[in-house]
């Protein structure tokens, strides 16, 4: 089931680019690249080393996968639940196929991927996990200022926390810890900066088709333009008055463009960029981010300290998920499904309330 698997990942903290990369590669025709689902870390630990899977089980897998199409809907793809149920998976990597294969590319339903490229941002945290998975997976790494991620964090509107001090923190943590496994693998893990990807689609799309060992597509971006188009009349047919669905798959649905850049020097005031600057400027200068603000040592003081506050409390957030996917299985299942519909009940009373 899984011996010839080419599976491999597209990393980095959310609001990086890393969607636009995977709907690009999803565009070519020999590439899987389909939505974003959080099952590899939420089922691995219990497990990894299983090789006999029963319908119990495949059952607890459908609920999830239903679920967190609820929770993050599976915009342009559709996953097919008896072909999941009907699906044999020798192993956890097997299992992994398994789960790809069941999700249907609306606009290339017969597609027969040869690679397979996963993207979800909180992979960035599991990457020894990944590895020991399959160990010939590679990962692209997607890097943006952390300015202008910081900024657009701020605007998205299905993020909790606005706040300057979290996101930035957020964006070292989420950097040091790529940055640890790349020099440990710098032959597995490619970065690719927002800027660029967004300045010259074609060239770095082919770059990293040439990273992957995929067969090059010259007009990729051009493959993009009929599932922007998807994702512009989905949006509006089913998910209308969603702000989050609106801005998330909005954004999407526009013409590959540069001006998200250099939004958050406007966006952002003086103080939030000094901020940000004093937290990840240090990171940032790695990847040729310069700063743009002074600070004496009094304000860069205040600032360390406030962010070694938000630091315990980030580690606290994110490692509560760490353990949380070490419980058994049916706990977590059963728990996540009632939290999913809990969220999706007050989703649509919002919606509701603002319709009528």
């Amino acid at each position: 089931m899984s011996a010839n698997f080419q599976h491999h990942h597209i990393i980095g903290i959310g609001r990086s680019g890393t969607t636009l990369l995977q709907s690009l590669l999803n565009a070519h025709p020999d590439i899987w690249a389909g939505p974003e689902d959080y099952f590899i870390p939420f089922f691995y630990h219990r497990w990894k080393n299983k090789t006999t899977f029963t319908e119990k089980d495949l059952k607890r897998l459908e609920a999830f996968h239903i679920a967190f199409g609820k929770l993050q809907p599976y915009v342009g793809f559709t996953f097919d639940t008896t072909s999941f149920l009907r699906s044999k998976p020798e192993d956890f990597n097997g299992m992994v196929k398994c789960t790809y294969d069941s999700f249907v590319d609306e606009l290339n339903p017969v597609k027969k991927a040869s690679l397979y490229v996963n993207k979800n941002p909180l992979h960035s945290l599991y990457l020894h996990e990944l590895q020991a998975l399959n160990p010939e997976s590679k990962f692209i790494w997607m890097m943006r200022d952390y300015r202008a991620n910081v900024y657009s964090r701020i605007q998205s509107v299905h993020l909790k926390r606005s706040n300057v001090y979290f996101n930035a923190v957020r964006w070292v943590y989420f950097y040091k810890r790529i940055k640890q496994f790349q020099d440990k693998n710098p032959n597995k893990v490619m970065i690719l900066r927002y800027e660029d990807l967004v300045q010259a689609p074609e060239k770095h799309s082919e770059k990293v088709l040439a990273f992957l060992n995929a067969d090059i597509q010259h007009n990729l971006p051009s493959l993009l333009l009929p599932y922007q188009k998807k994702y512009k009349t989905e949006v509006a047919s089913n998910y209308q008055g969603m702000k989050r669905m609106e801005k998330r798959f909005g954004d999407l649905a526009q013409p590959i463009h540069t001006d998200t850049i250099e939004k958050w020097k406007k966006g952002l005031n003086e103080q939030q960029i000094r901020i940000a600057e004093v937290i990840c400027g240090k990171c940032g200068i790695e990847q040729s981010y310069q700063a743009t603000t002074r600070c004496n040592r009094i304000q860069w003081a205040s600032i360390q300290i406030a962010a070694f506050f938000v630091k315990l409390f980030v580690l606290t957030q994110l490692q509560k998920d760490v353990l949380f996917n070490r419980l058994p299985v049916p706990f977590k299942v059963n728990y996540f499904v009632k939290w999913v519909a809990k969220i999706d009940k007050k989703r649509k009373k919002n919606v509701d309330t603002k319709t009528t």
